[in-house]
């Protein structure tokens, strides 16, 4: 099974929803093309919106991920840190989660249950008025 990925927007923050499996070959390959597209085509968010593209990976329905997809999802990071933007990984599967954890890269992503907390993560609370 081949990875799927569609493009949504959520308050100017990017959010690719990823299906299928993230492993080597084809499905990797097209997973970095299509996360290096979305930060070159929304670089303009810095004059929109006034920041750089923010990104949430939603892995939710992603079946199975191998090394060389992790290694992926670490391109990826590193791809979107050195355009000074920002990516967040939301709704893990309990095998991913643990997969990160063992390998330690649960310290080197900012990791949520959903992909509305991956968002609001981005925009500070409203401070209670004085």
């Amino acid at each position: 099974m081949s990875i799927e990925i569609i493009e949504k927007e959520s308050r100017g923050v990017i959010i690719l929803a990823l299906s299928g499996r993230l492993v080597l070959g084809q499905e990797s390959m097209d997973f970095r093309a299509k996360v290096n597209a979305v930060l070159e085509e929304n670089a303009k968010n810095k004059e929109t919106w006034g920041w750089n593209p923010r990104l949430v990976l939603d892995l939710g329905d992603l079946s199975f991920v191998d090394s060389s997809g992790l290694g992926a999802l670490i391109a990826a990071r590193i791809s979107a840190t050195s355009r000074q933007s920002e990516m967040k990984l939301a709704n893990l599967t309990k095998s991913l989660r643990d997969v990160l954890a063992i390998t330690k890269l649960a310290t080197v992503f900012d990791l949520y249950d959903s992909v509305d907390a991956a968002v609001n993560s981005y925009f500070p609370p409203n401070p209670p008025p004085a």
